[in-house]
C-alpha cells in the first residue's frame, strides 16, 4: 500500500538535481514556473527600456539623423521579435525549449558586451554633427 502511494507521488521520467525521483508538490509546479516567469518579465523590462533610449542614442552619439536612428531601433526590434519566432520553430523541431532559451540569453548578452569592449577601446570625438 504503502509502495503504491510513493509510486502515484512521483512523476515518471523526471528527477532532482541529486538525481532522485521528482515527487508531485514538492518539485517542480509553480514555484519553479515562478522563477522563470520573473526572469522574462525583468528581462522584457529591460530590453524595452534600452530600445526606448537607443533612439537618442544613435542620434546623439552615433551621429545618424533622428529618422535613420528611429528606423534602425524599429528595424531591430522587428528582427528580435521574428528571431522569437524562429526559436520557437528550433525549440519544437530540434532542440529542447531549455537549450533555446540559453542560446538567446547568449545573444542577448554577447552584443552588449562587445560593443563595451569596443567602446572601451575608441577615443571620443569631440566634433558634434547635428
Amino acid at each position: 500500500m504503502e509502495q503504491e502511494r510513493q509510486l502515484s507521488t512521483r512523476w515518471e521520467g523526471y528527477v532532482d538535481w541529486r538525481s532522485r525521483p521528482a515527487i508531485r508538490g514538492r518539485h517542480g509546479g509553480m514555484l519553479a514556473s515562478s522563477f522563470v516567469l520573473v526572469a522574462e518579465v525583468l528581462e522584457n523590462l529591460a530590453y524595452l527600456a534600452n530600445a526606448s533610449n537607443l533612439v537618442m542614442y544613435l542620434s546623439d552619439y552615433m551621429h545618424l539623423s533622428p529618422s535613420k536612428a528611429a528606423n534602425d531601433v524599429t528595424d531591430f526590434m522587428g528582427t528580435a521579435f521574428l528571431l522569437a519566432l524562429l526559436g520557437g520553430f528550433l525549440s519544437d523541431a530540434f532542440f529542447t525549449t531549455y537549450h533555446i532559451y540559453l542560446i538567446k540569453v547568449m545573444t542577448q548578452i554577447l552584443p552588449p558586451l562587445t560593443s563595451a569592449m569596443v567602446a572601451g577601446q575608441q577615443q571620443p570625438r569631440s566634433d558634434r554633427r547635428r
